[in-house]
């Protein structure tokens, strides 16, 4: 799907695939880049403007409006807090590395503006990260091209292999759950 889209709309796919969690289309594109399809510094350079421009957007919505929303929402605000007090003792870190954290890279920008980091902290430790990100994720794409190939061809292999981990995990969760409900009905009935 994201091969075809970028494949269609080429760097401008990039860019809107960057401004949302676009890891995916981001990777694919630099595999595009190692077939000869795409340049890998315009991917690079989509992805960037991309990631960038939307963290600043968001980052400039917290700080006008995430108070407000708080406010409105009292359970995103219990939520938030312990967030924006972590965010307050490890800003830099956190400003640098939620990025690379799938699931809060379009969240996070928000929370560091309601945490009133000011607007210079802010750009200056997202414009290296936007840079790293998107050179990191493009040109991981464009490395791991010839092992994602390589994956496709014994992708029924990884699905059956993926299958078994899944199915492990469910029974290793049911019998910790089940385990759990006998120690707390043992507890109960022991008191």
């Amino acid at each position: 799907m994201f091969e075809s889209f970028i494949k269609l709309y080429g760097y401008y796919a990039v860019f809107v695939f960057a401004c949302i969690e676009g890891e995916i289309a981001v990777l694919t594109a630099g595999f595009l880049c190692s077939r000869g399809l795409m340049s890998l510094k315009f991917v690079m350079l989509f992805a960037f403007l991309g990631t960038l421009i939307t963290e600043q957007c968001l980052f400039f919505v917290g700080r006008i409006y995430g108070v407000k929303l708080l406010e409105k929402y009292p359970k995103l605000a219990k939520k938030s807090r312990k967030v924006i007090e972590f965010l307050k003792k490890y800003d830099a870190a956190f400003i640098f590395g939620s990025r690379f954290i799938y699931g809060i890279r379009n969240i996070s920008p928000i929370i560091i503006g309601t945490a009133q980091i000011t607007p210079l902290k802010f750009s200056t430790l997202n414009i290296p990260a936007a840079l790293v990100w998107s050179v990191t994720v493009a040109g991981a794409g464009y490395v791991f091209a010839d092992v994602l190939e390589s994956a496709k061809e014994h992708l029924k292999y990884i699905q059956i292999g993926a299958l078994v981990i899944l199915c492990a995990a469910l029974i290793y969760f049911f019998h910790q759950k089940k385990h759990k409900r006998k120690k707390k009905y043992r507890k109960l009935h022991v008191d």
